[in-house]
């Protein structure tokens, strides 16, 4: 299944591009793999989106983040993982591209969830019978 079309996708990253730096804040994904790695998980936090490049359907519209001057940890996020602030001009697009790309993800997964199910279940063969209920 194709989760992006391209074409969308890559003009989506032309705009993010000419209108970076750009403010965001941790989604529940980035905050879970923020507070698995140990450090501090604020949502309220804000983050500046220095680069953005599309990844192709493996990763999406991935963007590079920092947080400030004095801090020397740089991420890599797909931008499904990111709360765009409601004023900026590409608002409303980035919105629709991330909830299209969750929605397809989602539907990805619990088609291979329902794959592997039936994969392991064991199949017994039906017995005939003569008629409705006999």
């Amino acid at each position: 299944m194709k989760i992006d079309d391209r074409n969308v996708a890559m003009a989506l990253t032309e705009k993010l591009k000419a209108s970076l730096p750009i403010k965001v804040r941790p989604g529940k994904q980035f905050l879970r793999m923020l507070k698995e790695k140990g450090e501090i998980a604020n949502p309220d936090k804000e983050y500046e989106v220095n680069s953005v490049l599309y990844s192709g359907d493996d990763g999406g519209i991935s963007c590079a983040l920092t947080s400030d001057a004095t801090d020397t940890t740089a991420y890599v996020v797909s931008i499904t993982h990111l709360k765009i602030d409601s004023n900026h001009p590409l608002a409303a697009e980035l919105k629709t591209y991330q909830k299209q790309r969750t929605r397809k993800l989602f539907l990805q997964d619990k088609g291979d969830f329902v794959k592997e199910l039936l994969a392991n279940q064991s199949v017994k063969p039906k017995k005939r019978s003569s008629g409705f209920g006999k």
